[in-house]
């Protein structure tokens, strides 16, 4: 029951607002008593499920720019390969408190400023998207999050359309959690039986979340992203800080 709820909250809240990888390994920890790395290669490895669903998901209503997935793939592979390596063998906590102080910065910016016709063209080119792909793919194994919660504040930077970051952060979850895996089962443990279970639940709230997400306004949609991202980042602040009280 514990697993279906973990993976049902997770799903839904990545399928609706691309934020919601950052709970999952946490949720492992503190409630199912699992070891840290152990929970973030698991997790890893879950969110090939949950790429999958969110892929198909926001495909069928034209809100992936694949050319931009592609770039950012490129740059993912020696990215997430680096940092479940790196997992392995140093803390995580300095990078943690970094990583969220950019997406509580990232998300508070979302909040309070008003977007601009000017600003609805994406400003990333293919070397940026390349340079983004292996910093989301090294954040991302090295935190174990699936990498939305870290795609999703840069996007905001270079003021790529909301729904179209969604949609990307879904497609680069794919190689994000393969290569992850790959570098996680090298490196480390991974407990496939268990992460292929949440994966599948988490699925299931993908699907839910990115048909409540393509209702939504644009604006609306903005204000729940930025939202989501404040409170992950101060997620990921409290559990550095107070980890025990998690």
């Amino acid at each position: 029951m514990i697993y279906i709820i973990v993976g049902l909250v997770t799903g839904l809240l990545i399928g609706m607002v691309g934020i919601g990888g950052i709970l999952l390994a946490p949720m492992l920890v503190y409630i199912a008593g699992i070891d840290l790395h152990l929970a973030m290669a698991t997790s890893s490895f879950s969110f090939l499920f949950a790429g999958i669903a969110g892929t198909i998901a926001y495909a069928r209503k034209g809100t992936i720019s694949w050319k931009m997935v592609g770039w950012l793939s490129v740059g993912v592979l020696p990215g997430t390969m680096l940092g479940a390596k790196v997992n392995v063998s140093l803390p995580t906590d300095i990078l943690t408190i970094i990583l969220a102080a950019l997406i509580l910065s990232s998300g508070i910016f979302a909040l309070i400023k008003k977007p601009t016709i000017k600003q609805e063209k994406s400003r990333a080119n293919r070397i940026v998207l390349v340079l983004i792909g292996f910093a989301v793919g090294f954040g991302s194994a090295l935190t174990g999050t699936g990498g939305p919660v870290l795609l999703l504040p840069i996007f905001l930077v270079f003021s790529v359309p909301t729904l179209v970051a969604i949609g990307v952060s879904q497609a680069i979850q794919l190689p994000i959690a393969v290569f992850s895996s790959v570098g996680f089962a090298l490196y480390s443990t991974i407990d496939f039986k268990l992460g292929a279970i949440l994966g599948l639940i988490m699925a299931i709230g993908v699907i839910v979340g990115a048909q409540i997400a393509h209702r939504l306004s644009a604006e609306r949609l903005r204000q729940i992203v930025a939202i989501a991202l404040i409170a992950a980042g101060l997620l990921m602040i409290v559990r550095v800080l107070i980890p025990d009280q998690i």
